[in-house]
């Protein structure tokens, strides 16, 4: 389970002693340290990062990975979201790339204890996506693998 929208370390308290592990858009940074303190995974959205910020003022995704109180992307209702925010905080060298990676894909296994997934590793459940990604250019999905099996093949633009 997770909690949405806490506001204060007491209401992420109050969610943690409820089974609710994970903290999915703190609303405030104090919500956000309480969850990261006490070890629960913390989750921004994608939307957020690719914008550069939050539609509500919020917390910004990019500003919180970079305090190391990020985990995971999620994303949020917009799926393309996700490469695009990735992009983003790569062109703005808010980490290094295999840290941000682990944004949107080790990090959303831990966060929901999914052990199987989220590294390409022996053993691991080979989920994989191939991109397409020229230097200073915004990455293509060029082919998707779920569980070792090809579930999506496409062509890509040809410009690496």
């Amino acid at each position: 389970m997770l909690s949405h929208d806490d506001t204060r370390a007491e209401t992420r308290a109050y969610f943690r002693d409820l089974g609710a592990s994970v903290a999915e858009f703190p609303m405030v940074l104090e919500a956000a340290e309480a969850a990261h303190s006490n070890g629960d995974p913390v989750i921004f959205g994608a939307p957020n990062a690719a914008r550069g910020g939050s539609h509500i003022g919020s917390l910004a995704a990019a500003d919180m990975n970079e305090a190391g109180l990020c985990d995971a992307l999620a994303s949020d209702y917009f799926y393309p979201a996700m490469l695009t925010a990735i992009a983003r905080l790569a062109r703005e060298e808010r980490a290094p790339l295999a840290k941000l990676w682990s944004l949107v894909s080790s990090g959303p296994a831990r966060a929901m204890k999914l052990h199987d997934r989220g590294r390409i590793d022996i053993g691991q459940r080979a989920d994989v996506i191939l991109l397409e990604w020229p230097k200073g250019g915004t990455p293509a999905v060029t082919g998707t693998w779920v569980a070792g099996r090809m579930a999506y093949s496409g062509v890509g633009l040809g410009i690496l």
